[in-house]
């Protein structure tokens, strides 16, 4: 994988691996605070050491160079975007335009596996950090509750 991105530019490039810490961003705002709470942030954390040890193996040299800036830019991005929910998540639906497009044009398994990867970070800090109503009634209610939280994640790669 690590060979797909140095073919990038270099915008692109520090994109790809700013793009964890912007999806757990993204993930973080549904609260609607720019805080991002020190629960969130390890879990994510955690879940970027999982997945460099026990991952896709195509993807683990990537998620080893993210590792080494991953709290730099989760912070640095959290400063950055905007304090609003919807403005910050405008935002970073926009800022990750350019890593949809990238991603399109893998080949399709390589595009199944980073994506499912992206989007762990999501799973992994919206199952620490969510209302009562969303992570606890609302799974008895409907099945489809994580299918929702990923069609609209799914809209941004």
């Amino acid at each position: 994988m690590i060979e797909f991105i140095q073919d990038q530019d270099l915008e692109l490039q520090k994109l790809l691996f700013q793009t964890p810490a912007l999806v757990t961003l993204y993930e973080v705002s549904h609260r609607g605070v720019k805080h991002l709470d020190p629960v969130e942030e390890k879990q994510a954390t955690i879940y970027l050491t999982v997945i460099c040890n026990q991952g896709p193996e195509k993807f683990k040299d990537f998620f080893k160079e993210v590792k080494k800036t991953f709290k730099h830019y989760l912070h640095a991005l959290n400063e950055d975007l905007p304090g609003e929910a919807e403005r910050r998540r405008a935002e970073i639906e926009k800022r990750l335009r350019p890593v949809k497009k990238f991603i399109a044009q893998l080949p399709e398994s390589h595009q199944t596996s980073f994506r499912d990867a992206l989007f762990g970070f999501a799973t992994h800090t919206r199952s620490v950090v969510g209302d009562t109503l969303e992570s606890v009634i609302l799974p008895f209610i409907s099945d489809n509750l994580r299918k929702i939280e990923d069609e609209r994640l799914h809209r941004i790669l």
